[in-house]
């Protein structure tokens, strides 16, 4: 399996200018404070393999560039590319430009239609049309995709407990009302 190398990205959320984020290793962790940049590097990923704006936390793809968000973008444009490494050491290079809500794709340096796009992805086995593409991949590279069973063996008994919870809170509800009504009844015949 082959593995991101680099991402460089330019007026892209955070980052004014050019920035080169990497080189990345075959395992990668990324730490840092609060409000330091850990998700914009992974919706800079995610943007760069086709991800549309409201998944990556803005109402519009031009809020995505460097200081939209505050009304003072820095640019008319940001780009993120990412450097692919695969198997047998070949680079692909995934590049996309955003200017206002348009977007141009790019694999190698030649412009491509998004599903020719979405397609060379594919190859590499990356599937953004997936729900939860990103979180798929992580189950692949943790191996934590073989205790999928278990995980959803014990999401549906919670989700049976609540519904009994509920059952039993709404019982437990309607035989207090039910308890008042028959106490001022009883109220109502003794005066």
């Amino acid at each position: 399996m082959g593995f991101l190398k680099q991402l460089d990205v330019e007026n892209f959320k955070s980052w004014r200018g050019k920035q080169t984020i990497g080189p990345f290793k075959r395992f990668n962790c990324i730490i840092g404070t609060n409000g330091s940049g850990k998700s914009n590097v992974m919706d800079a990923l995610g943007f760069v393999m086709g991800e549309r704006a409201v998944n990556l936390r803005v109402k519009h793809t031009r809020d995505l560039i460097h200081g939209a968000h505050i009304g003072k973008p820095s640019s008319t444009f940001a780009s993120v590319s990412m450097i692919y490494c695969g198997d047998n050491n070949e680079e692909m290079i995934f590049s996309r430009r955003i200017s206002g809500d348009s977007s141009e794709y790019r694999v190698n340096g030649k412009q491509v239609t998004l599903a020719k796009y979405t397609g060379e992805l594919e190859k590499i086995g990356i599937v953004v049309k997936a729900k939860n593409w990103c979180c798929g991949m992580f189950e692949r590279i943790s191996s934590s995709g073989e205790l999928s069973a278990e995980y959803d063996a014990k999401l549906a008994a919670l989700q049976k407990a609540k519904e009994d919870t509920q059952f039993h809170f709404n019982r437990k509800k309607a035989a207090t009302a039910e308890k008042k009504q028959v106490f001022k009844d009883k109220t109502e015949v003794l005066n």
